[in-house]
């Protein structure tokens, strides 16, 4: 675009110090104006994709942490399973819960004589109470005596036995070497003790 005659000689009417002010002047407005036009556009874009770039990092980082809570939790839902599971295999069976009193007397009678204890006195005949929600606890009170080994290792049976078992109370008293009976005694002191449990019922199974 060519400018006007009148532009023209006006600037040819101008000392060459105006010139050049002048000229600067057109320069500057047009870089002004492109930075205007295509600089701060160009700017605008670089800014929103780079927003939508972190966007999508910040969506990714949360998927993946989601998925991997998600394995955590489906792990921990499995084990919580495979224990409810192993723990219904530990439940005291019956058809009725007086049945599954007596073969919770006769359990308990097998740990007694597996472990040289001599049961005194059981006695299975408490009411079933309701425990754990769809369970019954079917009470045990028993008294034994025997020596110290011999307790634990009834003790033992009693919490890592077949059937799930839960002493509520234990009370020792000692005893001389003529308590043990038939027992083999070697010189061990004589303990006497009372044992309330109650085992966990959940029906005929």
């Amino acid at each position: 675009m060519k400018a006007s005659p009148s532009l023209s000689a006006t600037f040819r009417r101008l000392k060459p110090r105006e010139r050049r002010v002048v000229l600067g002047g057109a320069i500057v407005s047009a870089a002004a104006l492109a930075i205007v036009g295509v600089g701060l556009p160009f700017a605008h874009h670089w800014t929103a994709r780079e927003t939508t770039y972190a966007a999508s990092r910040a969506q990714w980082v949360r998927l993946a942490s989601l998925t991997a809570s998600t394995d955590r939790l489906q792990h921990a839902l499995d084990a919580q399973k495979r224990a409810f599971a192993a723990d219904d295999d530990r439940l005291v069976t019956g058809a009725t819960p007086a049945l599954a009193a007596s073969t919770l007397q006769g359990l308990v009678q097998g740990y007694a004589a597996a472990s040289s204890v001599q049961l005194e006195r059981i006695d299975v005949a408490g009411d079933p109470r309701p425990d754990k929600p769809g369970l019954l606890a079917i009470p045990v009170q028993l008294q034994a005596r025997g020596d110290v080994y011999g307790l634990v290792s009834f003790l033992e049976r009693l919490q890592h036995g077949d059937k799930l078992l839960v002493v509520d109370e234990l009370t020792l008293d000692s005893g001389s070497e003529a308590d043990l009976g038939g027992l083999p005694s070697a010189g061990r002191q004589a303990l006497s003790w009372t044992v309330r449990l109650h085992g966990l019922y959940g029906g005929s199974q």
